[in-house]
């Protein structure tokens, strides 16, 4: 009985303590940590400021290239491979706001207006059956960044084929963040004869590539970081076969000396939150990593898994020290991008 008493008031203990560190450890108040996103649209509700890309106008520059396939005849072999290159400054006052934090003068005075170059969509040109080209969209997930890319890539496609009186029928379909739907979508496209694929991140793009190295149907990607590390292509330049299209690469460099001017000092540390099992998310990270160790700053790394791991990362970096965080075009933490925002000002 004495046993059982003892063993009850342990349980009871450890059920205090238990509950005392959840309470700690959940920081109810918010972490307030300002942070810099790789990509506009998970800026806009977590991020105080980014140089970061607009999958939108990636989107007009894939269609563009399409256009250039299926109407002029050109070949993903000879077309290099397209950027964001001049991504601008953008600031977000309402989450500056909501974290406490002052935007510099010096950083607000360089923003510039929102350069989304907007497409009308011409939508007689696109059919559901009948038309002179077909087109197949492979995406791999769900949310802003990616649905961007895909909207950019038909407005514009559209706006060529009505300007040459021709038209097109598009097989929209989206992997669910599943790599075995992946394979399926891009070997059903292969065997409906499309006559160009448009993949949508690196593992659909990866999925597609794969598909038509027999039939040789042209493949053009979009939200890849690292094209040539992904064995897309063979180089940006110089793509090389039947694969070509657009990297959502953000200048990294950029958003580092962002973060330094934002804090408005040079003895900062850097937390970069990423997914590990995103290939594009550590490629990012370590340009982020080499560039905070040629200026000297400190920074932690912190992957993780799933969206569940958010507020797990933010204890660590926030017991790390951290004075801001970058977060890459990252597919896992753009699709929880409000997630992010709720744990940092403690919702």
């Amino acid at each position: 009985m004495k046993t059982k008493k003892i063993l009850s008031l342990i349980l009871s203990v450890m059920m205090i303590v238990t509950a005392f560190a959840f309470t700690s450890c959940s920081n109810e108040s918010g972490y307030n940590i300002p942070i810099v996103c790789g990509e506009t649209g998970m800026n806009d509700v977590s991020g105080v400021a980014t140089y970061g890309v607009n999958y939108y106008n990636l989107g007009v520059k894939a269609g563009d290239m399409a256009a250039d396939i299926l109407l002029d005849g050109k070949k993903p072999a000879d077309m290099a491979v397209q950027t964001d290159t001049n991504p601008t400054l953008t600031v977000n006052q309402a989450v500056a706001d909501a974290i406490g934090f002052e935007i510099p003068e010096s950083v607000a005075s360089k923003a510039g207006e929102d350069n989304t170059q907007k497409v009308e969509r011409e939508t007689a040109a696109i059919v559901e059956s009948g038309a002179d080209y077909t087109v197949g969209i492979l995406q791999l997930v769900q949310h802003v960044a990616l649905d961007q890319s895909n909207e950019g890539f038909q407005d514009q496609l559209s706006a060529r084929m009505k300007a040459a009186g021709k038209t097109v029928t598009i097989l929209n379909e989206n992997a669910s963040n599943e790599q075995s739907n992946n394979v399926t979508i891009a070997e059903t496209f292969v065997s409906k004869n499309v006559d160009l694929i448009y993949s949508i991140a690196t593992s659909s793009s990866q999925a597609a590539a794969e598909a038509t190295k027999e039939s040789g149907i042209p493949v053009l990607f979009n939200a890849v970081t690292d094209p040539v590390g992904a064995g897309l292509v063979d180089s940006m330049d110089a793509p090389g076969a039947n694969v070509s299209g657009v990297s959502d690469i953000n200048p990294v460099a950029l958003q580092v000396d962002l973060i330094a001017d934002l804090l408005g000092k040079d003895d900062i540390k850097i937390g970069f939150l990423y997914t590990s099992a995103e290939a594009n998310s550590v490629y990012q990270v370590d340009l982020g990593v080499a560039e905070c160790e040629a200026k000297g700053f400190e920074y932690e790394k912190k992957g993780i898994g799933d969206i569940n791991d958010i507020q797990n990362a933010f204890i660590a970096l926030e017991s790390a020290g951290v004075d801001a965080i970058f977060i890459p075009t990252d597919n896992t933490l753009a699709n929880g991008i409000a997630n992010v925002h709720s744990v940092n000002i403690g919702e």
